[in-house]
């Protein structure tokens, strides 16, 4: 711990470049079961809401559009303004989308509210211990007295991460959202058992109306992975107490089926 907390003090937060570029890209690929959960859960807490890694908005934005008010928060400046593009103006009815440039582990915003959210592993970017803790804490000092904090984390298959993949793996194919062209995304990842971090490597290559290669990137993220176990226990080291799990965005119970744990918490004392 002491040598994590070390590492973590010299080591910042690094915002990954050209991920504005790619992110929706990205998560074109994703089930949307996570953005109907986050508005829900901001639509029945009445807001304003906080989400910690708004990314280029893909959440945030549809919660503003529900007409809560929004203050969104990610280390990354071109993120922030690919999301304030993708916002444009406030319409009659809509939230207020407030975008802050912030590094999640230390922030402070000088406002409380009674949701905070840490989506899309976002937790899991915080690459030690130390800096886990520190992101719950400081998510916990943004939280009315009676508010909760929401947050997702994949749950590891230990099988799967011991084998290291060294070569580019397609797992994905999609059109891109501005110009309709075809890309492929292949990764590189390797997996440190001991330390739970996983390295990849996310290779987007994208393919005109001829087939040929208009674009290609390949961009780099790190996470500490963590299992249900640990997850308790830095809930805990926050001052926050478990309230709820789920085993997934349907609000169904964890099972040894789930691939990902979906926790709501609340401050110790409340």
């Amino acid at each position: 711990m002491s040598a994590e907390k070390n590492q973590a003090e010299k080591k910042p937060l690094r915002a990954k470049k050209k991920w504005e570029e790619w992110y929706d890209v990205y998560y074109s690929t994703a089930p949307q079961q996570d953005v109907r959960f986050y508005v829900e859960l901001a639509r029945n807490s009445g807001g304003p809401v906080l989400e910690i890694g708004v990314g280029t908005g893909r959440i945030a934005i549809p919660t503003a559009r529900a007409g809560i008010d929004v203050t969104g928060i990610d280390l990354h400046a071109p993120m922030l303004q690919r999301a304030a593009e993708k916002a444009g103006k406030k319409q009659p009815g809509h939230g207020n989308l407030r975008l802050v440039e912030a590094d999640m582990r230390n922030m402070n915003l000088g406002q409380r509210y009674p949701i905070v959210t840490i989506p899309a592993n976002t937790l899991l970017l915080a690459d030690n211990q130390e800096d886990q803790i520190r992101t719950l804490q400081t998510a916990a000092a943004h939280l009315h007295p009676d508010g909760r904090l929401a947050f997702d984390v994949f749950i590891p298959d230990p099988a799967a991460l011991a084998q290291s993949q060294p070569e580019p793996l397609v797992w994905a194919e999609t059109a891109h959202p501005d110009t309709g062209n075809r890309v492929v995304i292949s990764a590189i990842s390797a997996a440190d058992a001991a330390t739970q971090i996983n390295r990849e490597t996310q290779i987007f290559e994208e393919f005109d109306h001829q087939g040929r290669l208009a674009g290609r990137a390949e961009l780099d993220v790190t996470i500490r992975y963590l299992f249900p176990a640990e997850v308790h226990a830095l809930v805990e080291q926050a001052g926050l107490a478990v309230e709820q799990v789920f085993g997934g965005f349907d609000r169904s119970k964890p099972s040894h089926h789930s691939e990902e744990f979906v926790y709501l918490c609340r401050t110790a004392t409340a």
